[in-house]
């Protein structure tokens, strides 16, 4: 009887929500523990694959980070995720991420080599602040392929964020500071590889569907869970699959079967104008 009442209590547990706020810092700790044992559940029930992934994946970032799923990606992967802040701020505070199970970055990047590693630029650098934090790292990973993780805006300031060409104060949500950050790293480095995710494109994409009556929602707010975080079914669902995509990952629906069918064939329409990965993309 007690088994079975354990079985229930079980199969009754589903994804968690999170709470609306600005950084998640409150919840993020608690999801972590649940997607990593969701994705040991997964991978326990299926046979190992011959063409498993043998990479070594890296990611620096806030809840924006988080909601690319880390712990749903293929190969080796760990993170350093802390909520709402900048790389910066991580690199100078490393001791306490609001993820708990982050592999903290001064360990994780001094003793081992990478294959890829993601860092997220966000608001409360500078441009010249950005380019200093993750030469750092660029020079403690002298093989890794970097990634550019671009985030999102708050969706409020979203399209006047991604139309500005202003790089001069403050880390913005644009293309212009994005392309201005990988210009500066690729001539700084010119024999490494640098990449971005295009999340603030994608996005873009959907707004101007949305305004050509082209997409399945109203606005690229239905997107969002709160001001600026994805909701955890299709907001995910997209930002999953452009980190993969930057990472040299296959696209991948697993964990996301409940989609609704239509907005899943739309959004994997969005995805498909991602450009194939080179050193410039």
């Amino acid at each position: 009887m007690n088994q079975f009442v354990l079985i229930l209590a079980f199969l009754g547990q589903s994804g968690i929500e999170v709470p609306s706020n600005d950084t998640g810092c409150g919840d993020v700790a608690t999801e972590t523990k649940d997607s990593a044992e969701s994705t040991q559940a997964t991978e326990s029930t299926q046979p190992a694959e011959s063409t498993k992934d043998t990479r070594s994946y890296y990611l620096i970032g806030n809840s924006l980070t988080w909601d690319t799923v880390p712990a749903w990606l293929d190969g080796d992967v760990q993170w350093h995720v802390d909520c709402g802040k900048s790389l910066p701020f991580i690199h100078a505070n490393p001791k306490e991420p609001c993820v708990k199970s982050s592999t903290l970055w001064p360990q994780a990047l001094a003793e081992k080599q990478y294959d890829v590693i993601s860092m997220q630029s966000h608001y409360g650098a500078t441009l010249d602040e950005d380019v200093a934090v993750i030469s750092k790292w660029v020079e403690m990973q002298p093989q890794a392929v970097f990634v550019i993780h671009t985030g999102w805006a708050h969706h409020e300031k979203r399209a006047d964020e991604y139309a500005s060409t202003d790089i001069s104060e403050k880390m913005i949500h644009s293309p212009a500071y994005i392309n201005a950050l990988l210009d500066r790293l690729r001539k700084k480095y010119p024999g490494r590889e640098f990449r971005q995710t295009h999340a603030i494109d994608l996005l873009a994409k959907i707004a101007a569907d949305v305004e050509a009556g082209k997409a399945p929602f109203k606005s690229v707010s239905d997107l969002h869970r709160d001001a600026i975080h994805v909701k955890i079914d299709v907001g995910r669902y997209l930002m999953h699959n452009c980190m993969r995509h930057a990472l040299g990952q296959p696209q991948s629906a697993t964990h996301y079967e409940k989609l609704d069918p239509k907005v899943k064939a739309y959004l994997d329409g969005v995805l498909a104008t991602l450009q194939p990965l080179s050193p410039r993309n």
